[in-house]
């Protein structure tokens, strides 16, 4: 029997990770990492600004509307409650 010239699973790797280094210090390091922005203030922003808004809308609720958004809650993971009409109320 003769053995036949086996590849070593070796060359392929380095090979592979050679090129991937390469790749790595053409491309501009700004591809690669992202750079700080003032994005993160303005999200913060637009979150208190919703907050603001979400608390006046709360507020100018009447005391059955408060009602019937705290039952809806309350039965938001209920299978039943969620096939009712007081459910499907507006």
């Amino acid at each position: 029997m003769s053995q036949g010239r086996r590849s070593s699973p070796l060359l392929p790797s380095l090979l592979a990770v050679g090129c991937l280094c390469l790749l790595c210090t053409r491309l501009p390091s700004s591809f690669l990492t992202a750079a700080p922005t003032e994005h993160g203030r303005s999200g913060r922003t637009s979150m208190r600004g919703f907050k603001e808004d979400f608390e006046a809308w709360r507020s100018s609720l009447t005391p059955e509307e408060q009602k019937m958004v705290q039952t809806q809650a309350a039965g938001e993971f209920n299978k039943k409650f969620r096939k009712s009409d007081e459910f499907k109320k507006d």
